[in-house]
């Protein structure tokens, strides 16, 4: 029996032992490979290796620091971080791994731990110079930069070469104003190893820095001469000239760059780069298709040449390209990335949409894809969910220009006027002669009664860009709102002269000769206009509307009545000279005559929907709302499209009816029609309002009251929009300008209801 046992043990014994010899081969086999997979650089199959290693050991401190080195490839670091500490609490005096922790503190500002295990390294290894380097660094974040320069210089007595501690020093040098000291340690590096371009780059931002042009350019002519061979330098001396605005010079120094490596990609990429910011397009194509023949099979510069098609309008070339890509690899991200944009640039908003959300769930770090999101939600009239989209934007990524000066144009949209400033100051820090950011700024002033700022910021878009009108017509708008008409008149006559077909231009510059009583000079303008316009109907109509208020200021009122007769002539579906006719009528006590003349008209040509439209109009002014519904209804069943009587139907069933869904639909038939009438606008946003659609309500009024922002009807709809939204500070804000303007208008006394209940 005790033999019988004594035999089962060693069995057992043995069995273990070949279990625990096959366990050390499976590691060593998976570290190998994991090692093996390393140094082909395929990463994500070296961390599946070694982490089977580790399995087998968790103890295996070497496969511990391959794979926070494969960690740090995949631009992993928090994983890479919580390797080496793995390592420290397996071998808490592991040199390497104490000395990377400090670096990753560093990089994280929290010198004091650094320098603690910087400290500790340094007592086991004091020439390690990759851990004084560290330290110096720390002592560079604190701005100690006496201790940082005898580091340095400790390095310099270990090892007299150390370029990146030269480097250092004259940094150094640098911050404290000691050039002729700094330049002197670079060109001392240089002459270490003089055919190293990365070298010789701190010394030409040296220069760059100084402004000495000429030595910038020398030490890139001499980084060529030394290394001929090296595209890199001739891209660079291109960049160089291209930015002093020498394009001969950079497209010569950009082709040398492709004769210096003419199997190499990135030269030729850089060269259809220039070709396409100087719009030479057929030069750029050139050379992406040759770059394309040098990697067939590169889906990264197909993906570039569309691109580049969807940068130049090409839509339908860009399209094929993506078909193509997407065809080979489905998921692969910029591509998708550029489809979306393409469908946001073609206002296919859902679409677009539906790929943002599948893109930002893959990658929801990226600012461009919440950027985008926020342009459909614009699109969709949804903005608050774009307030949100585009601040992730920004809160990603501060720098992002684009995003910041959507954020202000939000706000200004919404009138929360302070945030539109504050966004727009931060864009123009990023971008300071970007025109449209510093209207918005200045348009974020006037909303604050900041005049003179508002004024400066004109002021200085004039001089960053004095051909063009925009400008010079806020500065009018300014200066006649401050009741200065000749400085305005001024200003506003530079603009039409910039641009003389500009009808906000010539409408103020008509509106300021009536303020100041010169109806001739007025008149005048207007015929010349209907001259300068020609066969553009819409805006030959727009200009007779305007003569018939010069006539009415002037109390011609069947002149004025000629004017609005030609303008329905010229232009049926503009709304507001049949109102302005209708409200002639009613003063004149005419209602029955016009009501007859155009009943003759409807018995010669029963088919026309304009008579009906005036007959409802006059009814509508009349108060006999159901006669002039039924006129609309008519002159809508000879013309479903006709906006002027969809308009005014809707508003009709909005206010006296339940018929929602109704109102809503004509509503839309009138702003597609009518997208810049500040009425229609108002009818939609009521539209919007009753079908408990707050926020794009609200867009609608805004739109409106930028047209027309003396209605106080629609500050009140504005104002209770702002209250159904949860919105009180607005709302109050709202309804108070709406009785300031005129405490007697038809809802007067529901602001003033509405006023009360939000003040509880």
């Amino acid at each position: 029996m005790r033999l019988f046992l004594k035999t089962i043990c060693i069995i057992f014994i043995a069995i273990s032992l070949t279990a625990c010899q096959s366990d050390i081969e499976k590691k060593e086999s998976f570290y190998k490979k994991g090692s093996t997979y390393y140094d082909n650089k395929e990463y994500k199959k070296a961390e599946i290796e070694l982490k089977n290693a580790l399995q087998l050991d968790p103890a295996y401190v070497d496969a511990y620091h391959l794979l926070a080195k494969n960690m740090l490839k995949l631009g992993n670091i928090k994983d890479a971080f919580a390797v080496y500490n793995k390592i420290i609490q397996l071998d808490e005096n592991n040199v390497e791994a104490n000395l990377k922790i400090a670096e990753f503190l560093v990089l994280n500002k929290n010198t004091e731990q650094a320098m603690e295990k910087i400290v500790f390294v340094l007592e086991k290894e004091p020439k390690n110079i990759e851990a004084l380097h560290v330290k110096a660094q720390i002592f560079m974040q604190k701005e100690v930069f006496d201790k940082a320069f005898s580091v340095y210089e400790t390095i310099l007595e270990i090892d007299s070469k150390n370029i990146p501690a030269i480097q250092n020093m004259a940094k150094i040098h640098a911050i404290g104003k000691r050039l002729e000291e700094a330049e002197a340690l670079l060109i001392k590096s240089i002459s270490l190893d003089d055919k190293n371009l990365q070298v010789r780059m701190p010394l030409i931002g040296f220069y760059i820095q100084q402004g000495k042009i000429e030595k910038v350019e020398e030490q890139l002519q001499q980084a060529i001469k030394n290394s001929p061979e090296n595209f890199e330098a001739h891209i660079l001396l291109g960049n160089f000239y291209f930015n002093q605005k020498k394009n001969d010079l950079a497209e010569t120094a950009y082709l040398n760059a492709i004769k210096a490596s003419p199997a190499t990609l990135k030269p030729y990429l850089i060269a259809a780069d220039y070709y396409d910011k100087l719009k030479n397009n057929d030069k750029a194509l050139e050379m992406y298709t040759t770059a394309l023949s040098l990697e067939p099979d590169n889906v990264s510069v197909k993906d570039i040449i569309a691109r580049f098609h969807y940068s130049n309008k090409d839509i339908e070339s860009a399209n094929k390209i993506i078909s193509n890509i997407l065809a080979e690899r489905p998921q692969y991200y910029p591509t998708r990335m550029l489809k979306s944009e393409i469908l946001v640039s073609e206002n296919k908003f859902t679409q677009a949409l539906q790929l943002l959300d599948e893109l930002e769930k893959e990658e929801p770090k990226a600012p461009r894809t919440h950027y985008f999101k926020g342009l459909c939600f614009i699109g969709t009239g949804n903005y608050d969910q774009a307030k949100a989209s585009v601040n992730k934007a920004v809160e990603l990524n501060p720098g992002y220009f684009k995003a910041r000066m959507l954020l202000a144009d939000i706000y200004l949209h919404e009138r929360s006027f302070e945030l539109a400033q504050k966004e727009s100051s931060a864009a123009l820090e990023l971008n300071p002669y970007d025109y449209q950011t510093r209207i918005i700024r200045a348009n974020a002033f006037l909303g604050q009664n900041k005049v003179n700022e508002a004024e400066k910021d004109y002021a200085k878009l004039i001089e960053i860009a004095p051909d063009n009108p925009m400008a010079y017509y806020q500065m009018g708008l300014l200066k006649s709102a401050l009741k200065r008409y000749d400085d305005s008149l001024g200003y506003l006559k530079v603009a039409y002269e910039k641009n003389n077909k500009l009808i906000d231009v010539f409408l103020q510059i008509v509106r300021n000769h009536v303020i100041k009583k010169e109806y001739e000079t007025a008149h005048l303008l207007c015929k010349n206009q209907i001259t300068l316009y020609g066969d553009q109907k819409p805006l030959v109509a727009v200009v007779y509307n305007i003569q018939s208020g010069i006539y009415l200021a002037q109390k011609q009122i069947e002149k004025a009545k000629e004017s609005l007769n030609n303008a329905i002539l010229t232009n049926p579906d503009y709304l507001p000279p049949y109102e302005t006719l209708a409200k002639l009528f009613l003063t004149e006590n005419n209602k029955e005559k016009a009501i007859e003349q155009y009943t003759m008209i409807l018995e010669k040509n029963p088919k026309l929907p304009v008579p009906h439209m005036m007959i409802g109009t006059i009814y509508d002014s009349d108060k006999d709302y159901e006669k002039a519904a039924d006129h609309y209804k008519k002159a809508l069943d000879i013309n479903p499209e006709f906006a002027p009587a969809a308009n005014n139907l809707a508003y009709h069933l909005l206010k006296r009816t339940d018929q929602v869904e109704e109102a809503l639909r004509l509503a839309r038939i009138a702003k597609g029609k009518l997208p810049e009438d500040p009425g229609v606008m108002d009818t939609l946003g009521m539209a919007y309002f009753r079908k408990g659609l707050y926020g794009n309500a609200v867009n609608e009024f805004i739109d409106s009251l930028k047209k027309i922002p003396n209605n106080p009807t629609v500050h009140y709809h504005l104002g209770s929009a702002y209250a159904k939204k949860g919105d009180k500070e607005l709302a109050l804000a709202s309804l108070k300008k709406a009785l300031e303007l005129n405490d007697k208008f038809e809802e007067a006394k529901e602001a003033e209801q509405l006023i009360s209940e939000l003040g509880k």
